[in-house]
């Protein structure tokens, strides 16, 4: 869990879940991810990723400047 406050940061975000249940909230809004399902957004966008199951969550997230 990144925590309760939301970040927001200057770059962009991409991911994938590998196993295990991801719940991802942007801008708001929240998305429960399960293996194989993936994202791409703007950090500027408040957001916080938050493991939703029971077990271990591996993801593979990668932050790049906003103009890639």
């Amino acid at each position: 869990d990144t925590g309760r406050a939301l970040l927001s940061h200057e770059s962009e975000e991409a991911g994938i879940v590998l196993e295990g249940r991801l719940e991802l909230t942007v801008g708001g809004e929240r998305h429960l991810l399960g293996p194989g399902d993936a994202y791409l957004f703007d950090s500027r966008l408040p957001h916080r990723f938050r493991n939703a199951g029971t077990g271990e969550l591996l993801m593979v997230s990668a932050c790049t400047p906003p103009s890639f």
